[in-house]
């Protein structure tokens, strides 16, 4: 058993940040939700219903206990497989930031020094800033995060200033920043320079989701505080062995740690991994779905307070967007890969099997060829997952 203030302050920050997540998203874990359920197993279905809420109870009171005894080595292996039953239960809690957490705690788990601690924090913090600056270098990200979010919301930039285009492109400088400050975290003699940078970068992404910012997605706050602090720790730990030693990586301690944090990533590159695991947050990229209503009485009377006008085809209809939907009701970002869009679609026509709208898929650059509306009602949940797959 190792103990070192530094651990145990990485290991409390990090249960302290899950926990008032946590807190935040107390809706999600409820029954009387509107939003489905994504199952994730189907054997699932065969349990209570109070099911999610008594796995909420338990972490929420196994946090507040491994808060006030970090190195309980027992108590974290059940922290972790709690989080693991929650991401089985529901594909909504498949979140950037629980997976942080969860990575963490594993390094903990599996560690018996601090040095080994360290080393594997610094591949997991090293792998997600490099991953996360690779996926912003798109035009995805400059069109649907940078631009409406911080040139137009945050500054009040439109694309009929002159300079726009200028600013617009400014916007690679994000994940190349990004990238830097991850490799940096590799090598010594960048370490406290790449630590301080992501200290300040964590401290105006705070500031940019406080109430004087974007204040746009609160739940991920804590997340936010967790990795300022973090690094701001190794900011101020210049003399700690991993500063001071040379970089010695063995891969035989470390194999496990390198497959998930940097082989398997380079697969979600490419699309054949889940995109939070592979550290692509905030990216842009990944297909979007709707829901469209040709009149507003169309749509099924929970849903209204979620509805809004929008142009399609150069047509006037009424859309809800799941996106949107699970972010108002549940303070969650709705994961886009593939498959959950699939599991979302089935579910939506089981609890609303007699909807009139359509479905409607898109992905950058939003173009008609790559766009497709396909009819709801399908006689089967499989049908309806195949015709997603297929958009037709």
């Amino acid at each position: 058993m190792y103990k070192t203030i530094w651990v145990t302050g990485i290991v409390r920050l990090t249960l302290l940040a899950h926990l008032l997540t946590q807190l935040f998203l107390y809706k999600a874990w409820t029954t009387d939700r509107i939003f489905p359920t994504l199952t994730v197993f189907s054997f699932t279905n065969n349990l209570p219903k109070e099911t999610p809420l008594f796995l909420y109870g338990a972490t929420v009171l196994l946090t507040l206990v491994l808060v006030c005894k970090p190195l309980w080595k027992i108590g974290i292996g059940l922290w972790i497989g709690l989080v693991i039953l929650s991401w089985v239960w529901d594909f909504v809690f498949w979140q950037p930031y629980t997976y942080c957490f969860l990575a963490i705690a594993v390094i903990h788990f599996f560690s018996r020094t601090s040095e080994q601690f360290w080393t594997r924090c610094l591949l997991l913090l090293s792998a997600m800033y490099t991953f996360s600056g690779l996926h912003k270098i798109n035009g995805a990200f400059l069109y649907t995060v940078w631009d409406p979010y911080f040139l137009k919301k945050l500054f009040g930039i439109s694309s009929t200033d002159s300079f726009f285009l200028i600013l617009h492109y400014a916007g690679l400088l994000v994940g190349l920043i990004e990238i830097l400050f991850g490799v940096g975290l590799l090598f010594q003699r960048s370490r406290l320079w790449a630590f301080r940078g992501l200290t300040a970068m964590h401290f105006l992404i705070i500031l940019g989701l406080s109430p004087i910012g974007l204040f746009s997605n609160g739940v991920v706050v804590p997340w936010n505080l967790a990795l300022f602090f973090i690094n701001a720790m190794g900011c101020f730990a210049p003399k700690m062995s991993f500063f001071v030693n040379p970089w010695q990586l063995e891969f035989k301690k470390h194999v496990l740690f390198v497959l998930c944090f940097w082989i398997m990533p380079l697969f979600g590159y490419f699309g054949y991994y889940n995109r939070y695991f592979s550290f692509d947050v905030y990216s842009g990229k990944g297909e979007s779905l709707y829901i469209i209503f040709e009149y507003y009485n169309d749509c099924p009377k929970p849903l209204t307070p979620f509805l809004y006008p929008r142009k399609i085809e150069n047509k006037k209809y009424w859309v809800v967007s799941p996106t949107r939907w699970c972010k108002r009701e549940l303070h969650l970002l709705l994961p886009n890969d593939e498959y959950v869009l699939h599991s979302f679609a089935a579910a939506y026509e089981k609890q609303f099997p007699n909807s009139k709208g359509q479905w409607y898929i898109t992905s950058y650059p939003f173009t008609a060829e790559i766009s497709h509306r396909i009819k709801m009602g399908n006689q089967s949940q499989d049908e309806c997952i195949e015709n997603l797959q297929k958009k037709r």
